[in-house]
C-alpha cells in the first residue's frame, strides 16, 4: 500500500534547458581559471580510496583494482556535502537519480540507478546487513542519518553473483562509523533552520588492545515545505567488539523510529494557486526498526580468512490515508564468507566462497475496504564462488557464480480485479554468473571488461495490491538482467582524474507498473548507459569534480516496445566546487541538471519530459576541534519536482513540488 501511495506525485518546471545545463560546467570552468592564476608547483596527494571487495565488508580493495565502475564517499566528503539527507547526497553521485516525493528522505524514496526507477533495482547494505525491505525492496532512508556514517560505497552494474539477487542496477553499501584509535573519542553536534528543521546528534568511540566501541545517536525533525509535510525520527547505534584467540567478534544494534506526513498530489489548479498546500488526502506513516547483528572475523597464517554474519530485523509500519495500513515485515539471515590467497606459479591468486540463508516475512493489513491481511513469507538458501587470478602482473581475471533457491508461501485473500483469493507455494532457482579481465595500464589506473548476469526477485509489492483501485499479479518472474561493461579510470595525477565506463543491459521479464492494467507486468527492455565522472585538485586550496551520465532504458517487447521508460532521465549532470579561501574555511557550491525524464504512468511517451536544476551550497569554519557551518538547498529557490507522475484514473496531470530554498545553522565539535 505504500508503495501505491508513493507513486502519487509529480511534476511542474520548465526553464531554459540550454540555460540550466551550463551550471555545472560554468561552476568547474571559473574555478578552474582562478586556479590556474596561483597554482603552486608542489604535488597534491589524492586519499587512497578502498572498496569493499567480498559480500562482508571487512575485506576491502583498492577502488582502481575493482573490475567495475564504483564511487566511494568518505567521511570528510560527507562532512563537506551541503546535504542533510542520504538520498541528497547521493543523488551528487553520476547516475543516481532520486525520486523523493516530499523532501527529507520521506517515507522510503525511491531513487534511479542505472535504468530502474519504477521498480527497484539495486541491493542496499547497512553493515553487510541486507536493509531492503520485503514489501516494495526499498530503503528506510533516514534510518542511517550521515552523522552515523564512515563512507558509502557505490557499485555499479551487475553484482548478483556475490551480493545475491536484486543487485540488477547495482549495490549500495554503507559503513557505519569506526571505532577511534585511541581509549575515547567522540563528537556532539546540532543544527537548526528554516522550515521548523533542527537536529542534534553525538557519537563516542574508542579502541584498546582488544576491544573498541562505538555509540551514535540523533533526533531530527522537520515542519516541510508543504503543509502537512512533517517529520521526526529517532536513531540509536552500538557496536562493541572484541579481539580473542579464537577472532574478533562485533556485535551491533540499531534502532530508528520515525513519523512522517504525505500531503498527497495538487491538482493543476491547486498547485497554480499555491504550491505549499496539502492535497485531498492526508498521509501519515510510523515506522519502528529493531536490527541486531553478529560479525565474526579471523585470518589463519595469513592464507584463509573466515568472515560470518548472523541478523535479524524487526521492522513494523503503520499508516493511514485510503484505509488504515499495517505492516509487519521482519527478516532474518546468516552468511559465511571465506578467503583462499594462494599463489601458483608466483601468480596472486583468492577464492571466495561462501553461503547465505535469509528468511523475509511480510504480513500486511488494510482496514478501508473491508479488512483484509496479505501474507508473503520466502526463505532463500544461496551458495556462491568467485576466484580472481593473476594471469599477468597488470592483468587479472575474476569469474564466478552464485545459486539462489527462494521459496515464497503467499496467502492473498483478495486479489483485484476480483476474484478468485490466492493461496500457494512459488518456487524460484536463479543462476548468477559473472566474468571479467582487470588491466592495471598505469599506476593508480586501470581499465575493465565485465559480463554478468543479474536477478531481482518480484517483491510483495509486485504481486500483491490491497487497493481495489490496482490489480495484484502472482504469475510475476524473476527480473533477468544480462549486462556488458567496459570501462576505465585514473587517479594517476591531482590535476586530473576520472572514470568513463559504457554498460548494455539486456533485460527479460523486467517488472513495471502497467497503467493500461493498473498492476504490474513482466516485458523485456534493454538499458545502457555512459557515465563519465571528472575530479581535479589543482592546488591544495581547490577541488572540482563533474560527471556527466546518458541513460537510455526503453521496452524490446510487449504493448510498450519502442517506448522509453518512466522516471529515468536522459541525462543528468552534476558539478561541484571545494574552495578554501583561507585557513579552516571551506565553501562547496554544487549543481544537480536533470533533463529527458518521462513521467510516472506516460509509458506511451505522450506527455511533456521533466527537467530540473537545483543548486546548493555549504560553507563551513573550523577551529581546532569545533566546526560551524551553514548550508543551503535549493538556492534559487526552484519549483521542481524529482518524480513527475500523470493520474491514470482521471487522465489529467498532477503535481507533488519538491522542496523551495531551505537551509541550515550548525555546529559540531569533536574530542
Amino acid at each position: 500500500m505504500k508503495r501505491l501511495i508513493s507513486k502519487q506525485c509529480s511534476i511542474i518546471s520548465r526553464k531554459s534547458a540550454v540555460r540550466s545545463s551550463l551550471y555545472p560546467l560554468l561552476a568547474i570552468l571559473s574555478a578552474s581559471a582562478v586556479a590556474q592564476e596561483k597554482q603552486t608547483n608542489s604535488p597534491v596527494q589524492l586519499p587512497p580510496l578502498v572498496v569493499t571487495a567480498t559480500r562482508l565488508p571487512e575485506e576491502t580493495v583498492a577502488v582502481e583494482k575493482v573490475p567495475a565502475n564504483v564511487t566511494v564517499i568518505t567521511r570528510e566528503a560527507i562532512a563537506q556535502s551541503p546535504a542533510f539527507t542520504l538520498p541528497e547526497l547521493l543523488r551528487q553521485q553520476v547516475g543516481f537519480t532520486s525520486l523523493d516525493t516530499v523532501g527529507f528522505a520521506g517515507q522510503q524514496s525511491q531513487f534511479s540507478l542505472r535504468g530502474f526507477g519504477d521498480k527497484a533495482g539495486t541491493l542496499i547494505l547497512v553493515d553487510g546487513v541486507r536493509a531492503n525491505d520485503a514489501g516494495g525492496g526499498f530503503f528506510l532512508w533516514n534510518s542511517v542519518p550521515l552523522a552515523a556514517i564512515e563512507r558509502v560505497e557505490i557499485i555499479r552494474g551487475g553484482a548478483s553473483t556475490i551480493y545475491g539477487e536484486g543487485a540488477a542496477a547495482g549495490v549500495i553499501n554503507i559503513i557505519t562509523k569506526e571505532a577511534a584509535n585511541k581509549p575515547l573519542a567522540g563528537s556532539l553536534g546540532a543544527s537548526g533552520g528554516n522550515l521548523g528543521f533542527y537536529q542534534g546528534n553525538f557519537a563516542l568511540t574508542g579502541r584498546t588492545n582488544t576491544f573498541s566501541y562505538v555509540l551514535t545517536g540523533s533526533r531530527n525533525e522537520w515542519a516541510g515545505w508543504r503543509d502537512g509535510a512533517n517529520y521526526r525520527g529517532w536513531n540509536l547505534l552500538a557496536k562493541p567488539s572484541v579481539e580473542t584467540p579464537a577472532g574478533r567478534f562485533t556485535f551491533g544494534y540499531q534502532f530508528h523510529d520515525d513519523y512522517s506526513e504525505n500531503p498527497d498530489i495538487l491538482t493543476p489548479a491547486q498547485f497554480a494557486a499555491n504550491p505549499r498546500q496539502r492535497g485531498a488526502t492526508q498521509f501519515t506513516f510510523e515506522q519502528e526498526l529493531h536490527r541486531g547483528w553478529v560479525d565474526y572475523h579471523k585470518t589463519f597464517e595469513e592464507a584463509w580468512t573466515v568472515n560470518a554474519k548472523a541478523y535479524a530485523t524487526k521492522d513494523n509500519g503503520f499508516g493511514t490515508g485510503f484505509a488504515k495500513v499495517t505492516t509487519v515485515q521482519p527478516s532474518y539471515g546468516s552468511t559465511v564468507q571465506l578467503d583462499w590467497k594462494t599463489e601458483p606459479g608466483q601468480r596472486a591468486n583468492t577464492l571466495t566462497f561462501g553461503g547465505e540463508a535469509v528468511r523475509q516475512e511480510f504480513a500486511q493489513t488494510i482496514e478501508g475496504f473491508g479488512t483484509t491481511t496479505t501474507v508473503l513469507d520466502s526463505t532463500t538458501l544461496s551458495l556462491f564462488a568467485q576466484d580472481t587470478l593473476q594471469l599477468l602482473p597488470k592483468l587479472s581475471l575474476a569469474a564466478g557464480v552464485r545459486f539462489d533457491h527462494r521459496s515464497s508461501d503467499l496467502d492473498i485473500p483478495n486479489l483485484f480485479p476480483p476474484p478468485p483469493p490466492f493461496t500457494g507455494t512459488k518456487q524460484n532457482n536463479v543462476w548468477s554468473p559473472k566474468v571479467s579481465l582487470h588491466y592495471e595500464f598505469a599506476e593508480k589506473s586501470s581499465a575493465w571488461v565485465s559480463l554478468s548476469q543479474a536477478y531481482r526477485l518480484p517483491s510483495a509489492n509486485d504481486i500483491v495490491s490491497g487497493d481495489p483501485r490496482f490489480a495484484s499479479n502472482p504469475s510475476l518472474v524473476p527480473v533477468d538482467a544480462r549486462t556488458v561493461e567496459f570501462g576505465l579510470r585514473s587517479q594517476r595525477h591531482a590535476i586530473l582524474g576520472g572514470s568513463l565506463a559504457y554498460y548494455n543491459s539486456w533485460v527479460q521479464d523486467d517488472i513495471f507498473s502497467d497503467p493500461a492494467t493498473f498492476g504490474n507486468n513482466n516485458a523485456n527492455a534493454i538499458r545502457q548507459g555512459v557515465e563519465l565522472a571528472l575530479n581535479s585538485r589543482p592546488a591544495d586550496w581547490v577541488d572540482l569534480d563533474f560527471s556527466a551520465t546518458w541513460s537510455d532504458a526503453h521496452f524490446t517487447s510487449g504493448a510498450y516496445a519502442g517506448q522509453r521508460q518512466v522516471l529515468v532521465p536522459e541525462w543528468q549532470v552534476n558539478g561541484g566546487v571545494n574552495l578554501r579561501p583561507a585557513t579552516g574555511w571551506l565553501w562547496r557550491v554544487e549543481t544537480i541538471y536533470v533533463t529527458g525524464q518521462r513521467r510516472f504512468n506516460d509509458l506511451p511517451n505522450a506527455l511533456s519530459q521533466n527537467t530540473y536544476t537545483v543548486v546548493n551550497t555549504k560553507l563551513s569554519y573550523q577551529w581546532m576541534n569545533l566546526t560551524t557551518y551553514a548550508a543551503v538547498n535549493n538556492l534559487l529557490d526552484r519549483l521542481y519536482e524529482q518524480f513527475p507522475t500523470y493520474n491514470t484514473f482521471v487522465t489529467a496531470l498532477r503535481h507533488n513540488p519538491a522542496p523551495g530554498l531551505n537551509f541550515q545553522l550548525g555546529f559540531t565539535a569533536t574530542f
